[in-house]
């Protein structure tokens, strides 16, 4: 009898904890998927339509990315600096992550101090974009429109020759 009750308060010592550490660990993740207490959002199709809306009078910039990606890593400090030298010269930069996972999105912006708008891409979005290799980049005009391409990392020439366009 003594064994049969001994296993009853084990069980729930047990269960407690694994409780406890699931609500901890769901209480980190809210944690991680935030940037400055903006969760990355996932985009489809409409929503990026409307994030490329709200920029409209702007050059825009879109480059999808992974985290994993070591061209894109490259290229991240060089954005970051461009970004914030443009920002108020009609230039955007929107970042959309490839990953699955939105806390590696959350880490690379922290980690790279990105100050521009990141999303989480959906797969209709990066199918619409026929996105194949990373990091490939898009020029939308100030109406919105795809003006150019670019597969692979972007030079720091490059982006800065597509921020000056904003101020033309």
């Amino acid at each position: 009898m003594k064994g049969v009750y001994m296993k009853k308060i084990l069980y729930a010592v047990i269960s407690s904890l694994l409780l406890l550490s699931l609500l901890g660990c769901e209480k980190r993740s809210e944690q991680v998927a935030t940037i400055n207490s903006a969760p990355i959002e996932t985009l489809d199709f409409n929503g990026f339509s409307k994030v490329v809306e709200s920029h409209k009078g702007k050059v825009v910039l879109v480059n999808f990315f992974g985290t994993w990606c070591p061209p894109c890593k490259a290229e991240t400090p060089d954005f970051v600096e461009i970004y914030e030298q443009f920002k108020d010269k009609n230039f955007v930069i929107i970042g959309l992550a490839v990953d699955r996972d939105k806390a590696d999105a959350v880490k690379f912006v922290n980690d790279y101090k990105i100050t521009y708008p990141v999303y989480q891409a959906s797969e209709e979005l990066s199918r619409y974009f026929n996105v194949g290799p990373i990091p490939t980049s898009f020029l939308l005009d100030k109406e919105g429109n795809i003006r150019g391409s670019y597969i692979g990392q972007m030079s720091r020439d490059m982006v800065i020759k597509t921020a000056e366009m904003g101020g033309k």
